[in-house]
């Protein structure tokens, strides 16, 4: 059932939470693996149960800092960049790079980092990997949580299309700047104040960095080109998880609208529309996103 009023404890709308303090909070440390399809970059957290995380684009450093430090508190987590996103670099040169072959990429790092089973949370198009996947590998799924996720036919905003163009594509990529990031994500918050600069530089810095450079923008740019949904969106009554999905009632990327398409598709699921949220909504609304998804991740534990 789609939840549009705040559960109990949650601010209304048009309330601003304050950021938690997780000073105190696991250290998450950085880390590279090899695969046979791929070099993984990722980062680990906590202990306890494990959780996957899924970044969209930019990978986990510009999706998902923020809030590695507060599942750390109940989970083993490991932040993810798949396959064209972030620093992960893809090694096999038959790699496909559409849905399939990213989902078919996560059993490699998974077996490489010791994890069988995981929960599994999937932000933006992270999301819908984490749905391919699920879909490919249920019985290696214990829980999925999605945060306005892909995974249905529907046509991308232009800034994404943009990068669909031959030379165009190239262009916009190879001259990636600090503004254009910031309107990217700018346009992914309903708050703008809580637009994370800082780490907008630093995904800038690494971009351009010559250490691997040519083979992130070729990675980037083909799977932006290959990823459709067709097959997720069909195959969503395959998902055998319990399932998570939050959706920010200001998304400008994926409107909430969409929901009803997930719903009625996915059997085992709960959906919940946060008012005042936006399509960063774990950035967005910390408090609010983070007071649904710790239960939710914790059922089968607590």
């Amino acid at each position: 059932m789609v939840r549009s009023d705040p559960p109990p404890g949650r601010l209304g709308d048009g309330a601003r939470a304050p950021r938690r303090d997780y000073t105190s909070s696991p250290a998450v440390t950085e880390a590279v693996v090899d695969t046979a399809v791929a070099r993984f970059h990722y980062a680990r957290a906590g202990s306890g149960s494990s959780l996957l995380l899924l970044a969209g684009s930019g990978g986990w450093k510009l999706t998902f800092e923020a809030l590695i430090s507060a599942l750390a508190q109940h989970h083993t987590v490991y932040a993810l960049d798949p396959p064209g996103q972030g620093r992960t670099e893809v090694l096999d040169p038959t790699f496909g790079y559409d849905a399939d072959a990213i989902a078919h990429s996560i059993p490699g790092f998974l077996d490489a980092v010791g994890v069988n089973s995981v929960a599994i949370l999937g932000h933006s198009w992270g999301g819908g990997f984490a749905l391919r996947f699920a879909e490919l590998h249920p019985d290696r799924v214990t829980r999925l949580a999605l945060i306005a996720p892909a995974g249905v036919d529907v046509t991308d905003v232009w800034e994404f299309r943009l990068a669909r163009l031959p030379v165009l594509g190239e262009i916009a990529v190879h001259l990636m700047t600090t503004a254009a990031v910031r309107h990217m994500l700018n346009k992914s918050f309903a708050h703008r104040d809580r637009v994370p600069d800082e780490r907008i530089r630093e995904y800038v810095r690494m971009m351009r960095s010559p250490l691997g450079r040519a083979a992130r923008l070729r990675d980037m740019l083909a799977v932006e080109r290959s990823v459709r949904w067709t097959d997720t969106e069909r195959d969503l009554h395959l998902v055998q998880a319990p399932t998570q999905v939050l959706w920010g009632d200001q998304d400008r990327y994926f409107p909430p609208s969409l929901l009803e398409r997930f719903t009625s598709r996915i059997p085992n699921v709960q959906a919940h529309i946060v008012p005042g949220g936006g399509h960063s909504l774990h950035d967005d609304c910390p408090e609010q996103a983070y007071a649904m998804l710790r239960p939710f991740l914790a059922a089968d534990h607590e």
